[in-house]
């Protein structure tokens, strides 16, 4: 019997995983049912007569971490090596520094569902975004497609798949735009917020001169495997990967950024109030007026936008947008990718009709449920556009890429006029 085939037959745990709807797929020792991480002290072995249970067998939750558990007999030894140990404070960590303003902490993760709100008030904030919308913004966001021949020469390569050529035209895309609008200069600190395995940085450093003195800095909560950044030339402290949430990061006291004349910000699909953090977190500088050169931001997933981060509430003032129009904004810009509330496999593309009995009430069919979310997602852009605006960047919002190849298509390009000398 092969190892695979002895591994099939193996008996599994009996803990049934209720967010994945199924048993758990790690198979137990000899005579037990259930895995080390869901054993329980009834399961386990020890004296039945007496209840006793052998303090070798009881898992108890960690304290750092409550998604996952430890033998109780370990756990001093287990607080030692535990992912979710407490790191080195470093200078350039102050918890909530470019969270924004609020009276209320419980904001921060306070988010209502669109199924929460009565249909008549989603129809009068439709009417008033369509109203924004028309006044505004009706063909502010224009094509500006660009590439760079870096990546494209890259891309020309057969081993890739369609799946890897769309992100790689995507950073094609945002690189272009660096080039066009004289944001790829020496001398210069690029931060990718937002990094995840780090391929923009990757080609960016890959468009720059040898001779350019740039340096680049990468932010990730997480840590992912397959780094494109170790491939990098990190000498001289020219490439700095960082670990942190950018409501937490002051570039002020990174000595990575303070090295360099100027700093660029750049993010690839940077999810929801993560852009406003990062916007934030550029624009907390000292001295951004003439530190920061400018930024080029692509959105995704407004849905997970916040309000207390969010940079365009002035803007919503002015046009006489509140709080609640902002969370029904978040959840109705949804539809523009997602609207139908079908499957993937269901999508019928030539059908237009209202999906459910709510749909009538609101009075809108598919088409028009995706135009209005596109309209949405215009509109928070919009007001983050204004919040850069006024602090004396120039900004333009632009669809950098097809929709074929990504329905998050929008970027704004935010710049000084002063800067120079593109590579």
């Amino acid at each position: 019997m092969t190892g695979n085939e002895e591994q099939r037959l193996a008996p599994h745990c009996r803990h049934f995983v209720m967010r994945k709807k199924r048993y758990c797929r790690m198979t137990v020792k000899s005579g037990e049912e259930y895995c080390g991480e869901h054993q329980l002290p009834h399961a386990s072995s020890g004296n039945k007569e007496s209840g006793a249970v052998s303090d070798q067998k009881i898992r108890i939750v960690c304290p750092l971490d409550p998604k996952h558990t430890c033998y109780a007999h370990n756990l001093k030894k287990h607080l030692k090596i535990c992912n979710a140990r407490p790191g080195i404070v470093l200078p350039y960590i102050e918890k909530g520094v470019n969270s924004g303003e609020s009276a209320d902490v419980s904001d921060l993760d306070s988010h209502k569902l669109l199924s929460t709100f009565p249909a008549i008030d989603m129809t009068e904030v439709i009417s008033k975004i369509n109203k924004i919308y028309e006044d505004l913004l009706d063909g502010k966001v224009t094509n500006c497609f660009s590439t760079h021949k870096v990546v494209e020469e890259e891309m020309s390569k057969s081993e890739y798949g369609d799946k890897s050529k769309k992100h790689l035209k995507q950073a094609s895309a945002i690189l272009g735009l660096l080039r066009e609008y004289s944001l790829l200069n020496p001398n210069t600190c690029y931060i990718e917020f937002g990094a995840g395995r780090g391929q923009l940085s990757y080609w960016l450093a890959q468009a720059m001169e040898p001779s350019a003195e740039s340096s680049f800095v990468l932010v990730e909560r997480s840590s992912p495997k397959h780094k494109r950044d170790n491939k990098l030339d990190k000498s001289d402290d020219k490439v700095q990967r960082v670990r942190a949430d950018i409501a937490d990061l002051v570039l002020d006291k990174m000595e990575t950024v303070s090295k360099r004349g100027s700093i660029v910000g750049v993010t690839k699909h940077l999810c929801g109030d993560a852009t406003d953090l990062a916007i934030r977190c550029l624009t907390n500088v000292s001295h951004h007026e003439t530190k920061v050169a400018g930024c080029i931001m692509t959105f995704c997933c407004h849905h997970r936008c916040r309000w207390t981060p969010y940079t365009g509430k002035d803007f919503f003032a002015e046009v006489g947008l509140t709080r609640n129009d902002f969370d029904m904004m978040c959840g109705m810009t949804s539809w523009a990718t997602c609207g139908t509330g079908f499957s993937r496999e269901r999508k019928d593309p030539n059908t237009n009709k209202f999906q459910n009995d709510r749909d009538k009430e609101i009075g809108l069919d598919r088409s028009q449920k995706e135009e209005v979310g596109k309209r949405c997602k215009a509109v928070l852009n919009w007001g983050r556009l204004r919040f850069m605006e006024k602090l004396g960047f120039k900004c333009n919002l632009h669809y950098y890429v097809e929709a074929g190849v990504s329905l998050e298509n929008v970027c704004i390009v935010a710049r000084k006029d002063e800067i120079k000398n593109s590579i």
